[in-house]
């Protein structure tokens, strides 16, 4: 067995269509359908049938599942710790929420920095989905994210909530607030939902964008009004460039620690835990740039 054949069964697990599978590893159908033939070759089973609805497992595919996601967690492992550059003894590697990179580098990655010093840290800011897959596979070993998956194989840890404010450009009152000068950041869908509920008439904003950092620099030069990180946002106010929207409700984001199960008690990702879990996440920082991811 090899690994290339290892990664294309495992992205078939995710897209169930063949050519999918070969444009996600740039590879041509036949490869595709050549490596999963030769894996049932060595297996002596056959692990997929095809159907209208795609490439569907079979018993023995399913079977395979668990076993083919911890050899390829293993081998990653394994070439990970190889590499690990001269002198260190240990390597952790994490990934944050796109939207608390700039918080969590400055607290969470210095202090580990700090306390781990025979530890090689490697750091990267994702979304949730592609940071979980991530731990599955083997690549990352804690992740925060916003919006968990509950897997037989991960731990899900409630850390904090992250508190999201109104905010305008010119003083007013919810009641005030109209559509047209509302700028929708849909944080996660959790936060989508939440401010559903407590904001239905402003659910549809003509506006929209993803990033907190983005409606940072778009509120520096035009008026509008809307939800931002109070970390991110307090010295705006303090300072008298953005203005709290009276009235308007808090709308808190839970912020979640992933991680294989198994691992819970290594060390050092049992000391990233620690530390998350005593972070002040909502003290106030330093607002984005425009330039910043």
């Amino acid at each position: 067995m090899n690994i290339e054949m290892l990664d294309t069964f495992l992205d078939l697990l995710e897209t169930r269509n063949f050519n999918r599978t070969a444009d996600n590893l740039h590879i041509t159908q036949s490869t595709v359908s050549a490596r999963v033939r030769g894996l049932e070759e060595q297996l002596g089973v056959r692990l997929f049938v095809r159907g209208r609805g795609g490439a569907e497992l079979t018993p023995e595919g399913q079977k395979f599942e668990s076993y083919a996601v911890n050899i390829r967690l293993g081998w990653n492992l394994a070439r990970q710790e190889l590499a690990m550059p001269s002198g260190y003894h240990g390597q952790l590697r994490v990934a944050m929420q796109v939207s608390l990179w700039d918080k969590l580098i400055t607290d969470w990655v210095a202090e580990l920095r700090r306390t781990l010093s025979d530890t090689a840290v490697h750091v990267e800011s994702d979304y949730s989905r592609a940071m979980i897959d991530e731990i599955v596979f083997g690549n990352l070993d804690v992740a925060v994210i916003y919006t968990p998956e509950y897997r037989p194989e991960l731990a899900v840890d409630y850390l904090f909530d992250e508190r999201f404010s109104m905010v305008t450009t010119t003083p007013c009152a919810l009641e005030d607030v109209l559509p047209e000068s509302y700028l929708f950041v849909a944080s996660s869908p959790y936060f989508k939902a939440r401010h559903g509920e407590l904001l239905p008439q402003l659910q549809h904003a003509p506006l929209s964008m993803g990033l907190s950092n983005m409606t940072i620099a778009y509120l520096r030069q035009h008026p509008g009004i809307a939800y931002l990180p109070e970390r991110m946002s307090r010295p705006l106010t303090d300072s008298g460039d953005l203005f709290p929207v009276e009235g308007a409700p808090i709308i808190d984001q839970p912020v979640y620690a992933t991680y294989v199960s198994r691992h819970r008690y290594r060390p050092n990702v049992k000391h990233a835990l620690a530390l998350l879990s005593a972070l002040d996440v909502n003290a106030p920082g330093i607002p984005e740039s425009p330039g910043d991811p």
